[in-house]
């Protein structure tokens, strides 16, 4: 059966969930989704299954919305990881509070230069964060890490023990605050990068290495990622970066995808 859309429409954002968008779109409409779903089923429109994801309850609100047969079809986990669901970009929204899943996404808004982390900041003065989201989307999409992937885990806590001090207090004064997952967010994405890459991850996963020897090699290559010159630096750098693989060892994360 086909469903008349609502009097008032109401623009569906990039990758907004069903849940956020029904009730915005309801509220508009000076009603509840409960309310409206409660008729359907009443009318026979809607099945009685409250599954939240139902096709038919899908379909119905595509109707009710005047929207493309494909939206609310985001996949729910890639390459056996969830896909996060998180707020997604404030100026995206015009203002308003959008959740949904955008595996394609990911810490940057490149399109209002935006971070849109746990705090929404913006990154006018931190150039560098938008090339690494434009390396995030045009390399590690392709091959299927998204920012809920342990390999994106891994990458931000090493990054997180190597990088320079000076460089994050430098991007902290031209941020004017000090937000850590997003200061690091360059070196995050240029290490996931590097452990993700086809023939890295057959070089170190070779078994004719001991397993010292291999996380060693890869703390290295991850310190000449880091700091590109000063051998004593890369050399700390990289003993904090071995530290931290030990640490995600212990605790079973497994990364290397």
């Amino acid at each position: 059966m086909i469903l008349e859309p609502l009097p008032v429409s109401t623009r569906l954002t990039h990758g907004e969930g069903i849940e956020n968008y029904a009730t915005r779109h309801a509220r508009r409409n000076g009603t509840s989704v409960e309310q409206i779903e409660n008729a359907l089923r009443e009318a026979g429109i809607m099945p009685k299954s409250r599954a939240r994801r139902h096709p038919e309850r899908l379909q119905a609100w595509r109707q009710l919305g005047r929207l493309h047969d494909r939206v609310f079809d985001q996949r729910l986990s890639i390459g056996g990881h969830p896909v996060i669901e998180r707020v997604l970009c404030l100026r995206c929204g015009n203002g308003n509070p959008r959740i949904g899943r955008i595996p394609a996404i990911g810490w940057v808004c490149v399109a209002h230069r935006r971070w849109i982390g746990r705090n929404q900041l913006d990154i006018r003065q931190l150039p560098e964060l938008v090339a690494a989201e434009r390396r995030f989307r045009s390399t590690l999409v392709s091959r299927q890490i998204h920012i809920g992937t342990p390999a994106m885990q891994a990458a931000s806590e090493c990054a997180s023990a190597g990088i320079a001090l000076s460089t994050l207090e430098e991007r902290a004064a031209r941020a004017g605050r000090h937000e850590h997952e997003m200061l690091i967010y360059p070196e995050t994405v240029n290490i996931a990068r590097l452990i993700t890459r086809p023939a890295f991850k057959d070089r170190i996963q070779n078994p004719a290495y001991p397993a010292e020897q291999r996380r060693d090699r890869i703390a290295n290559e991850m310190a000449r990622v880091l700091i590109p010159t000063g051998e004593s630096h890369r050399r700390r750098a990289a003993q904090r970066i071995e530290n931290t693989l030990r640490r995600l060892s212990r605790r079973d994360i497994e990364w290397l995808i």
